[in-house]
């Protein structure tokens, strides 16, 4: 069978977002490309008739336009609408879209490789553009460009010791992987559902390497993931549950939370990912997922208290860690508000806002408007390095 590919973007009240994800994707008009899959999961009926209103008007027939029957959390949700995909598409090939992402023509680049290697998994790299000091930034993630194999055993002995969290990207987690059929297939038939847990992201990136033995890794930012302020995982970092993240909880309803962590409940940096290695751990087994080391996970999660600004929220959240056998020192906090800036930064910045932009810019200067740094984010790279920042996953080069 030919290789084509079919992008589900599940959305929910964010109309504008996922509209411009949809135009991002159309605008390659990429052969392989053969389906988009909407699934619109809105409560506001106005978010959900812009998003159905806009999709019919479109015309393409690429573009399918769904809903679920009723209200679903976003893991329930991404489960159903990628379940969905598997029954309304013949295609050989899946991958699962933000709707707060905006996909690069690069993007081309991985869905060629479907073809060549039809039946693995092919990892990317998303850069990130993100708020902080009042302005926006861009992690502009290290690159090399090459097309590596990387061992599943591998990257759990990482997350057991507390090491994955910064090389997330090069693991397969439903968003930043194009994703054979027959490998959807098996994780559902082992496991009952494809991501249905508490982080879908992380739950099937588990489930995935608990049923093979690698992957591949196009070694390449393919996108741009933006729209924080919107972000369920954001709002999970800060402790905010006042916006999306608020909504999460309601949804997730009377369920336990992150109870088969090594902190059950505890709601800091990682530990939703140490949550779903452990219900996987449990299924496949320690012979294949090592025992979680203790000062690795408490190290990695501490992590998280760089996002909470609120000195008592955060100084709850050290003594919880300490009774745990945290003994680290306090990270840094993430200000809401900038501190006065000298002169020079100033000047930077003005010229960075109102003349040229440069690579450097985007990560270290920062911009006064999200849209002006998707702007530059979209047409600015920083220089490939020779195997990026994947030493630690031992990954084998093929190209």
């Amino acid at each position: 069978m030919t290789s084509s590919v079919t992008i589900v973007i599940p959305t929910r009240n964010r109309a504008s977002l996922a509209i411009a994800a949809i135009r991002s994707l159309l605008a390659m008009d990429h052969p392989r490309l053969a389906c988009i899959i909407v699934s619109n999961n809105s409560s506001d009926p106005a978010q959900a008739g812009a998003l159905a209103q806009y999709c019919e008007a479109i015309g393409d027939p690429r573009l399918i336009h769904i809903a679920p029957p009723r209200a679903l959390g976003m893991a329930d949700h991404w489960d159903w609408a990628t379940q969905q995909a598997l029954e309304r598409s013949a295609t050989s090939h899946f991958a699962l879209h933000y709707d707060r992402r905006i996909s690069l023509p690069d993007f081309a680049l991985a869905l060629d490789l479907t073809a060549r290697w039809p039946e693995r998994p092919i990892t990317y790299l998303l850069d990130i553009l993100y708020p902080a000091l009042g302005r926006f930034f861009v992690r502009q993630t290290p690159w090399s460009g090459g097309l590596f194999e990387i061992a599943t055993r591998r990257a759990l002995d990482l997350a057991s010791q507390g090491l994955l969290t910064g090389l997330w990207q090069a693991f397969p987690v439903l968003v930043n992987c194009l994703t054979p059929r027959s490998v959807l297939e098996r994780v559902r038939d082992r496991f009952g559902s494809i991501c249905a847990s508490t982080s879908p992201e992380s739950c099937f990136g588990f489930r995935f390497a608990a049923i093979a033995e690698t992957y591949l890794h196009l070694d390449r930012a393919l996108g741009i993931h933006y729209g924080y302020g919107d972000s369920n995982g954001m709002g999970y970092m800060r402790g905010d549950v006042s916006g999306t993240f608020g909504d999460f909880m309601r949804l997730h309803g009377d369920r336990p939370w992150l109870d088969a962590a090594p902190i059950p409940g505890f709601s800091l940096g990682q530990n939703s990912f140490y949550h779903e290695y452990a219900l996987v751990q449990r299924e496949a087994g320690s012979e294949r997922f090592p025992p979680i080391d203790r000062a690795g996970y408490l190290a990695d999660i501490a992590g998280g208290l760089a996002w909470i600004a609120d000195p008592g929220p955060r100084a709850a959240a050290e003594e919880v860690l300490r009774r745990h056998g945290w003994d680290g020192s306090p990270g840094p906090v993430v200000p809401a508000i900038p501190p006065p800036a000298p002169f020079a930064v100033r000047a930077r910045r003005w010229r960075a806002d109102h003349l040229r932009v440069s690579a450097e810019d985007l990560a270290t200067t920062g911009l006064k408007s999200e849209p002006r740094a998707l702007h530059w984010a979209k047409r600015l790279r920083v220089p490939a390095t020779p195997g990026g920042q994947l030493q630690p996953l031992n990954p084998r080069p093929l190209d």
